[in-house]
């Protein structure tokens, strides 16, 4: 046991740990910034307006936040309350994260037309890109 009370090793383990967390919730952030926007609540982002969103409290929010700020993945706004945007590089991540964590519910079903070009099962009616015909 060391001088502070930890064992051997534990001290990496939690900070790793905090480490991970961390990018855990910038990930997050991230992802529901790009949702926030394509939903139409705005292009700037709080982290009040995105707490219920998230499963986490308003602190880890901010530091997720200004850690993307680090990333050049936002950009600061000042305001009354200050707020961040995506730059374009941001928006684009935000994007593949968005589209990663919600793949399964947005792909087509099983018997559904990719390119949207069908009604239920008639595909008569339907171009060359369409795999069901």
């Amino acid at each position: 046991m060391s001088s502070d009370g930890t064992m051997p090793g534990e001290t990496e383990a939690r900070d790793s740990g905090s480490a991970l967390e961390r990018m855990v919730n910038r990930e997050e952030v991230l992802s529901i910034c790009y949702w926030f926007q394509g939903e139409g609540f705005g292009d700037i982002y709080r982290p009040a307006e995105m707490e219920s969103f998230l499963n986490c409290d308003v602190e880890s929010i901010s530091a997720a936040l200004n850690d993307l700020v680090a990333d050049g993945h936002l950009e600061e706004i000042s305001g009354p309350p200050p707020g961040y945007k995506f730059t374009p590089e941001g928006k684009k991540q935000g994007g593949r994260l968005f589209g990663d964590a919600f793949s399964d519910l947005t792909r087509q079903g099983h018997g559904e037309c990719a390119d949207g070009c069908c009604d239920g099962d008639d595909h008569s009616q339907c171009g060359d890109a369409c795999t069901l015909h």
